[in-house]
């Protein structure tokens, strides 16, 4: 009861002795009584572990680079890891005698009480730093004295729960400081920038002066009321002896932020964490609902443990950011990179900026034709088939095909630049990216196949339809699907869905899920290694020699859509896979006529960002070769149906063209055809059209290429399995080499996976 003598002592001595002021507290002293007993018998827990906490999101290194939050922005921070300043400053402006009462502070009620009535209304608390804790965390914001009953009895009990430091450590990560800011650890770095324990005096005194009334004192909106409040709370420091006059003088004198650093709702920051914000919200293993799932992400106090590479991600955006030309069409570029083996992805761009372009074309299910970069999953198909890159098709341009049911029939196409191309081994055709080859290709292997392949790879994209101009990438395939099929390729075949969270923990460091790596055999060792060897061989002599790297082999692509709407290059090492895209991000746009460029293809800009971001990537790390394919059989023709009849009326000698006819040995018969393309490869056991592989050493590899020694007649089967065809001519000795059956299942995977 010495708490009610004290207030009715108060009573008698306030000026005047007004008669509004003795009712009121005649009113609550009964209130008082019930404060200071009430805490025997009050049954409500106090409970500080509920409270909202933001998510953190660590990259690979298990650094934070980001936060989620919704409209509470709250981390904790430890008491030590708070500046002597900030303490001091929130104990003196809030609750001065905080390190003397058990709790409630009667002398301050009594205070507030009276400027209250005597205002009309309410104009000061008299609550504890205690008390506003309890208010915090366990009755509520209602100001009115049934609140505070509990609100003091609770206080009470708190204090004989927990010491003094562990309050004021559970305040100051509780206490509001506008805008969705809670806590000082979101404070320091939403006003200043700073961690919590360097703020100043000057800093510190100003958030302390935001607690009673974070809206009205907002530094960033009311610049003029915000300095004046923090003067009142220098002036409270001065009085006590925490801060000298010239202290005083300075702080007084120093600006206030007028911006806030972090945003009053979370917003991405870029598109890597856009995608680990929706996979998380998303994923029913954090709550059965959406709402559910939103309280977990926003306010559960998450760990989520990412695969972003930081210092990739700088060097892409680099790479884009110098390559990219300035063009008022508003071209721009996305790219994703994964690792094989993993599937982490590593870094990721979706379009220019989050801030100017949310649409994220690397990941969205509406990717983007990718032209000639769909080319290597028609010749895995065909490996997969038992087709080896020797093998011969026609390149011969323009070509047409029975298209019974489609649209147009007959379908005719070209090659890029209008070249009449060549019969040449799929490993030339490849490096001259020849469209007519790989339409032909595409029948010989069965478009059934090629999709079967492509899904196997991680394409994702709808191939329900297989139109004949399927080899030509009409598909709308995303960068992140384009990346993670390609490192399959490096990963000697073996795919592997990629991974953006690998775990997530709760606010206690439990694990609540992990997402592990499941590889899948997609196609086999050997046609990813040798797709792999065709595509290295594309980097250093095809249409992608703006992606050479510096030291470390690379293999990849080119592609350009039709029009030039759309240019990619898609490439690997052993270490990364990474698509890159370019084209307008709101609508098919030809890039022609780009200053310093002219037509953009795949194998300009494109190519230009993929080896600029791999070089620096790959800078400093040791070099690691591709795995080599088993050797191979020799090559033989490889015809389409139309093909075989067709070609006996129009083609004027097996090489396509005479004047591509070599006699080698001066006896006036071709022995092999002009191939600029050609790079004898004793892995694969290529050699130009009519001379024979040799194994000089008995070793059972190709070392090099002959004349026949009589004149061959070669014999291939066509898909259906119908007659083969003979071509060529000659008389002592036929030569047949008959690929495997071309029906619609992929080979069955081996029983490990290497």
């Amino acid at each position: 009861m010495r708490g009610i003598v004290r207030l009715l002592r108060l009573a008698a001595v306030i000026a005047g002795g007004a008669l509004a002021t003795v009712v009121s507290l005649a009113a609550l002293a009964p209130r008082v009584g019930e404060i200071f007993t009430a805490n025997v018998s009050t049954s409500a827990e106090v409970n500080l572990d509920q409270l909202a906490l933001r998510s953190i999101v660590y990259d690979a290194n298990g650094d934070q680079f980001d936060v989620l939050y919704d409209v509470e922005n709250r981390a904790l921070v430890k008491l030590p890891d708070i500046s002597h300043e900030l303490i001091t400053s929130v104990v003196t402006v809030e609750d001065a005698g905080f390190w003397q009462h058990n709790g409630v502070d009667a002398a301050a009620i009594a205070r507030a009480l009276v400027r209250n009535v005597s205002a009309g209304g309410i104009q000061q608390g008299g609550s504890t730093i205690t008390q506003q804790l309890i208010k915090n965390g366990v009755v509520g914001n209602a100001r009115n004295l049934d609140r505070k009953v509990p609100e003091a009895a609770l206080a009470i009990r708190l204090e004989r729960q927990l010491t003094k430091q562990e309050i004021l450590e559970a305040y100051l990560n509780t206490v509001y400081f506008g805008g969705g800011t809670y806590g000082v650890r979101a404070a320091a770095e939403v006003y200043f920038g700073v961690e919590p324990s360097e703020l100043d005096w000057g800093q510190s005194a100003l958030l302390a002066s935001l607690i009673s009334n974070p809206v009205q004192y907002d530094p960033t909106r009311f610049p003029d009321v915000a300095r004046e409040r923090r003067r009142i709370a220098l002036k409270l420091l001065l009085n006590a002896g925490d801060i000298t006059q010239a202290q005083f003088d300075r702080y007084n004198d120093s600006d206030v932020p007028s911006t806030r650093r972090v945003a009053v709702q979370w917003q991405p920051s870029n598109y890597f964490i856009e995608e680990v914000r929706s996979q998380l919200l998303a994923d029913k293993r954090l709550g059965d609902t959406k709402a559910e799932r939103e309280e977990a992400v926003f306010g559960g106090g998450l760990r989520v443990f990412t695969t972003y590479d930081p210092v990739a991600q700088a060097q892409i955006e680099k790479a884009i950011a110098d390559n990219l030309p300035d063009d008022p069409r508003f071209f721009t570029a996305a790219s994703a990179s994964v690792e094989p083996g993993t599937g982490a992805v590593r870094a990721l761009v979706g379009g220019p900026g989050f801030d100017l372009f949310k649409y994220d074309i690397a990941t969205h299910p509406n990717g983007r034709p990718t032209g000639s970069a769909f080319k290597p999953f028609v010749l895995a198909a065909a490996m997969e088939k038992g087709f080896v890159p020797a093998d011969q098709v026609s390149g011969l341009s323009p070509c047409e095909f029975d298209n019974p049911g489609g649209d147009p029939d007959p379908y005719e196409a070209s090659n890029f630049g209008g070249g009449k191309g060549a019969f040449q081994a799929i490993y030339s055709q490849t490096l001259a990216s020849s469209n007519c080859a790989y339409l032909r290709l595409g029948q010989i292997v069965g478009l059934s196949n090629v999709a079967d392949t492509a899904r196997a790879l991680g394409i994702k994209a709808d191939m329900s339809e297989l139109p004949m101009s399927m080899p030509l990438g009409p598909l709308e395939i995303t960068p992140l699907e384009m990346a993670t099929a390609y490192a399959t390729f490096a990963n000697d075949g073996v795919h592997v869905d990629p991974i953006f969270i690998t775990r997530v923990e709760d606010r206690s460091g439990n694990v609540l899920f992990e997402n592990v790596p499941h590889p899948t055999r997609a196609i086999s060792t050997q046609s990813a290694r040798l797709v792999t060897n065709v595509l290295a061989a594309n980097v250093r002599g095809g249409t992608g020699t703006r992606a050479r790297l510096e030291s470390q082999p690379a293999a990849g692509k080119t592609g350009t859509a039709q029009d030039f709407g759309d240019a990619w290059f898609v490439g690997f090492t052993p270490r990364l896979a990474t698509a890159i895209w370019m084209g307008n991000p709101d609508a098919r746009v030809p890039m022609r006529r780009v200053a310093g460029v002219g037509n953009v293809t795949g194998g300009s800009i494109p190519a230009r960002i993929w080896g600029a971001f791999n070089n620096a990537y790959h800078a400093n790390r040791p070099v690691i070769e591709f795995n080599k394919p088993e050797p191979t059989r020799a090559g033989v023709i490889l015809r389409t149906d139309s093909d075989n009849v067709k070609y006996k009326e129009t083609a004027k000698s097996l090489c396509g063209d005479p004047e591509a006819e070599v006699d080698t040995d001066g006896d006036g018969v071709a022995d092999t055809c002009v191939d600029p393309q050609f790079e004898f490869d004793p892995n694969i056991g290529i050699c130009p059209t009519l001379l024979e592989p040799v194994d000089e050493d008995g070793d059972g590899k190709t070392d090099g290429c002959v004349p026949p020694t009589t004149t061959t007649t070669t014999t291939t089967t066509v898909p259906d399995g119908t007659t083969p065809t003979t071509t060529g001519g000659g008389t002592t000795t036929t030569t047949t080499t008959t690929p495997p059956s071309t029906g619609t299942t992929i080979p069955p995977p081996p029983t490990t996976v290497p």
